[in-house]
């Protein structure tokens, strides 16, 4: 007689099942509207394949298109899955690394073949005929366990380089899982759909490319990543595509060239070109904060943009922050044809990523006093930072920009009395401008700088 396992529902009910009974087994016991409707289950709180066996007691709630949030995730998870089969398929030697869901859809990172280069836009249109081929096909997603080797060795004979690595920085004992969709598959921890027919055809539209390091090191090769929006339905992509058309209409990037503003080139990647009546409307923001800083006691300085080596080493910069610097040589280059344009002897400098240690240095000038504090140093300084490529975006995420910062230094038992002022500051900032904002509270975190009893002290203050 086979074992018997208790299967308890939302409203509290449950049911005596056979062990490895699984949630479209249940489903289909209930009724057929409910097995039709049924696309993933959750138990014990877990998301899981509709097809999975349960193998002991648990807690089952049954997962529908009206669970929008659970439906839109696997949804997007599976066209990120079948978008990776359908490129694969057009383009051989096409490399597959991972694909996750998104806000609004889904991306995968391909590193392309040789031959073909970098995928642009130009590819998307085939791309998505090959993807509503495989959704039609209605191929089953097929959960399978795996031992580490096994990934690895499957990836190295299948020339998945990307694969092979990550699979090979696995924990051993992990329980490990592929999906398979025919003779094609791929390491995913899932849960998916039980077949890729369960997708809508049309609820999805390939939007962009653009480039990505693997995992995120701009020091990894460049990958083409591509992106997709994906939904349960035709209407909510048409809704979707609209939203993006009015927010097209509203794009800073847009509205800056037709208003004359600024412009952005690629001649200086994640930098602004600063027009006329752009510059003016920055000149009238500075003096606003000039005044606000002015009355609230702070002493306006300026520092170098260019800084030695040794000034970033000592203040922690260089080695933890050194990728997202640029860094430049602190001597004359070759200017012969041949040989290396920097001597191996040459000595580094920096452009400034912050102002702090600048601050430091400016403070440390001279001999203060008790009564010189608090000392309120501010700088409407221009900063850089080497940013990727593929992160930039318009005036939100540059290379380079004017932070409006300040440092104060001040006794232990001033601190409270400073916070305060600054916090009616920003807030008054805020409010003159019309933003509203919330607050979060951060604690002390693992890797910090004090004695705990100095941080039992601010945290009870």
């Amino acid at each position: 007689m086979s074992e018997m396992i208790k299967i308890t529902l939302p409203d509290g009910s449950a049911r005596e099942v056979e062990r490895g009974t699984t949630p479209a087994d249940v489903a289909a016991a209930i009724g057929p509207g409910l097995a039709k409707a049924a696309i993933a289950a959750k138990v014990n709180g877990e998301m899981r394949d509709i097809g999975r066996p349960i193998e002991e007691d648990a807690e089952l709630a049954l997962v529908t298109s009206r669970d929008v949030d659970e439906a839109l995730e696997l949804a997007r998870h599976d066209y990120a899955h079948v978008l990776a089969e359908a490129v694969q398929n057009l383009f051989p030697g096409t490399q597959i690394t991972f694909g996750p869901a998104t806000d609004d859809g889904f991306y995968y990172d391909f590193a392309p073949p040789a031959d073909h280069g970098q995928f642009t836009e130009e590819d998307l249109p085939r791309i998505e005929e090959e993807m509503r081929r495989l959704i039609a096909a209605d191929t089953p997603l097929v959960r399978e366990v795996w031992t580490r080797q096994q990934l690895i060795q499957w990836f190295e004979d299948h020339g998945e380089t990307f694969k092979a690595e990550w699979a090979g920085e696995l924990p051993e004992g992990e329980e490990l899982t592929v999906y398979r969709a025919g003779d094609w598959l791929d390491m995913c921890r899932g849960p998916h759909l039980a077949s890729t027919g369960k997708l809508a055809p049309d609820a999805f539209k390939l939007t962009r490319v653009s480039g990505a390091y693997w995992r995120g090191d701009q020091k990894n090769a460049m990958l083409s990543r591509i992106y997709g929006t994906g939904w349960l339905d035709r209407k909510q992509l048409k809704q979707h595509l609209i939203r993006l058309e009015e927010a097209a209409k509203r794009d800073h990037r847009k509205l800056g060239r037709e208003m004359d503003l600024f412009h952005l080139q690629e001649e200086a990647h994640g930098s602004v070109f600063w027009h006329p009546k752009g510059y003016r409307i920055w000149r009238e923001l500075e003096a606003y904060m000039r005044r606000a800083m002015d009355g609230a006691g702070y002493r306006e300085i300026k520092t170098p943009q260019l800084m030695d080596a040794r000034q970033w080493e000592q203040s922690g910069h260089w080695g933890k922050y050194r990728e997202n610097m640029f860094v430049i040589p602190d001597e004359v280059p070759n200017t012969e044809d041949e040989g290396s344009l920097v001597s191996d002897d040459a000595q580094w400098m920096a452009l400034k990523p912050m102002n702090c240690p600048a601050h430091v240095l400016v403070f440390k000038q001279g001999i203060k006093s008790y009564r010189d504090l608090p000392l309120r140093l501010g700088e409407m300084g221009c900063c850089h930072r080497n940013e990727p490529h593929g992160a930039l975006h318009g005036l939100m995420r540059v290379r380079q920009f004017t932070q409006d910062d300040a440092h104060i230094f001040c006794t232990e038992d001033q601190i409270v009395g400073e916070v305060r002022k600054f916090c009616e500051l920003a807030d008054r900032v805020y409010r003159d401008f019309g933003f509203t904002y919330s607050i979060k509270l951060a604690l002390r975190p693992e890797q910090r700088f004090g004695s705990d009893a100095d941080w039992d002290k601010a945290e009870d203050e």
